[in-house]
């Protein structure tokens, strides 16, 4: 397993067939941001330009490989390309060696720029477990489907912190989502931050970005079934790898949907701190209210201690350092 800790890398046993790239180009003639990135890297900025140059898709060129006898998902070949994984196994780096005469680079020149393998096991001091998006929101089967459609597995941003203000309306229903974000770049060249809303009630029309701060919104992509939509923000400024940025949305919720039971958040890396406010209305405020939590371990919801419900109909919970899993409040009506 790759440090990307999804990837599912076989052998196919197939007899390798030749590629029919292009030739590799010399230097002088590869693309000036190729050439630029192969001579002082990092590995992922190589490898973006690399397709970039080439034309070729993800799916295109995981086909590709697929003829050589090597499988590799386009999630993991997109967390190449976005710095989010290395390749680590003897495997992966033979698939570098693949993809070096795929997209017409220069022998090594590549895996040149990966340096020794890191070390690995048990005595390496790996830190707070760190889940692909997919993982972290694994009973959706269609997500990974609209992160490739973005072209992002992961933004290469940690949420370090996050302020999370949801408003219900007269009917107990979700109506608006105000959210704070306090952003730090674990890569470089982060430009775009990608946001993943889900919601209780397929027959109730997606959320609408009403307010966009320090970023403006992209491209949207959804499953009305679920229901499930995904964003990406664009930053006001790209950021290297240790800077941060604060961002912040409002999503607006359509009239006419059922009544919410919970509202929260899904950390796939650990944060510092995680506030999440509820303010329900006068006429539609629920009997009781506890905040809970799902860790990455095991997935099961452990309810924590009952949350106390303002005069003003206010309840929120306030998560410190909280792990990879989720972090909500849940409340129960009449």
């Amino acid at each position: 397993m790759d440090s990307s800790g999804s990837t599912r890398f076989r052998q196919t046993g197939q007899v390798r067939r030749p590629l029919e790239p292009k030739a590799a180009q010399p230097l002088r003639e590869l693309p000036p941001d190729l050439l630029d990135a192969l001579r002082n890297g990092p590995f992922e900025a190589a490898l973006d330009a690399a397709l970039r140059a080439s034309g070729l898709s993800l799916e295109r060129v995981q086909h590709r490989l697929a003829e050589r006898g090597v499988e590799i998902s386009v999630t993991t070949l997109s967390y190449w390309r976005r710095g989010r994984s290395r390749p680590e196994r003897p495997q992966s780096r033979q698939a570098v060696r693949l993809l070096e005469e795929l997209l017409g680079v220069p022998s090594d020149g590549l895996v040149s720029l990966l340096g020794p393998r890191r070390p690995r096991g048990r005595w390496v001091n790996r830190g707070a477990e760190v889940l692909e998006t997919e993982r972290l929101w694994r009973e959706f089967v269609s997500l990974p489907e609209l992160l490739a459609e973005l072209d992002s597995t992961d933004d290469g941003l940690l949420r370090v912190a996050a302020h999370d203000g949801y408003e219900l309306d007269a009917r107990g229903a979700g109506a608006r989502l105000t959210t704070r974000l306090t952003l730090k770049a674990t890569r470089e060249r982060v430009d775009r931050c990608v946001v993943v809303l889900r919601g209780e009630d397929p027959d109730r029309a997606l959320p609408e970005f009403v307010d966009v701060h320090n970023a403006r919104l992209g491209r949207l992509r959804s499953d009305r079934s679920v229901p499930l939509m995904v964003a990406e923000l664009f930053l006001d400024r790209t950021l290297s790898e240790g800077e941060t940025t604060l961002v912040e949305y409002t999503v607006r919720f359509p009239e006419g949907g059922r009544r919410a039971q919970e509202c929260g958040r899904g950390f796939h890396a650990a944060a510092l701190l995680y506030t999440l406010e509820v303010t329900f209305h006068p006429d539609a405020v629920p009997v009781r209210c506890r905040r809970w939590f799902s860790a990455a371990a095991t997935w099961e919801p452990v309810s924590t201690e009952p949350v106390w419900i303002s005069a003003a109909g206010r309840a929120h919970a306030v998560f410190e350092n909280p792990g990879s899993g989720f972090r909500a409040l849940r409340w129960e009506w009449h």
